[in-house]
């Protein structure tokens, strides 16, 4: 056992389990679905209870700025919910720990008011076990940004496809004919491409589901098109 085996084994995410969403501040990114993961911390370490589970050290309310009106009169104060979570699990017959911290809006403003959320703890905890899961590995395409990159979403998306389809000689051929169109497509665009840096860019994207494909003739029938359009783009210069 090496010291990511179970990083290894568990940082890529099924999409189908997954959601865009926006945050405070505009903020936006990939949320798993907190049930998908302990289903997955399950088959890893087993059932909840006896291969893993956790505690709750420290739960407390942690004041947060003022709330005012529309006058600016003051109405309260804004309350942040905060539990430190402890999660354990079982790793070569021996118990090891972690800690990590949920946090939810208790008591807070929005476009209808001010309000106060009453699953405050039960979504800190929820937060806090999938932030510690983050910590052993799991999401971490996510947590890394690789679900920033489309070619590395389209793969997973294609990964996910087949392990639950029903005819999976079927989907084989489809998602077959669909990366042939891809890059018939790509090669045509590089070919077809006005600068220098509008080639790189698609050579680069182009490239990376090839590689993911581990399509050793379509990296290479990438690579001839991009040399030749380079040529062609730099004599013109």
């Amino acid at each position: 056992m090496t010291n990511t085996s179970i990083w290894d084994r568990v940082q890529s995410t099924d999409p189908k389990f997954t959601k865009n969403y926006k945050g405070a501040g505009g903020f936006a990114g990939t949320a798993i679905n907190a049930t998908y993961l302990v289903k997955k911390a399950t088959e890893q370490f087993g059932p909840l209870g006896s291969g893993w589970g956790y505690e709750i050290i420290e739960e407390r309310f942690d004041a947060g700025g003022p709330i005012s009106d529309k006058e600016g009169a003051y109405l309260c104060d804004a309350k942040i919910h905060t539990i430190r979570l402890r999660l354990w699990y079982m790793q070569e017959g021996e118990r090891r720990e972690l800690d990590h911290y949920g946090h939810t809006p208790y008591i807070y403003v929005n476009k209808f008011g001010v309000q106060t959320d009453m699953e405050a703890p039960k979504k800190s905890l929820t937060d806090a076990i999938k932030k510690c899961l983050s910590m052993l590995g799991f999401g971490a395409d996510i947590h890394l940004g690789l679900y920033d990159d489309f070619e590395y979403v389209q793969e997973a998306q294609n990964e996910s496809a087949m392990t639950h389809a029903e005819d999976k000689a079927a989907e084989a051929v489809k998602q077959q004919e669909d990366y042939t169109l891809f890059l018939d497509k790509h090669v045509g665009y590089i070919e077809t491409s006005k600068s220098l840096g509008e080639l790189e860019k698609l050579f680069t994207a182009s490239v990376r589901r090839a590689q993911s494909k581990k399509d050793n003739r379509g990296i290479i029938r990438l690579t001839k098109a991009k040399d030749s359009q380079k040529l062609i783009l730099q004599g013109e210069k």
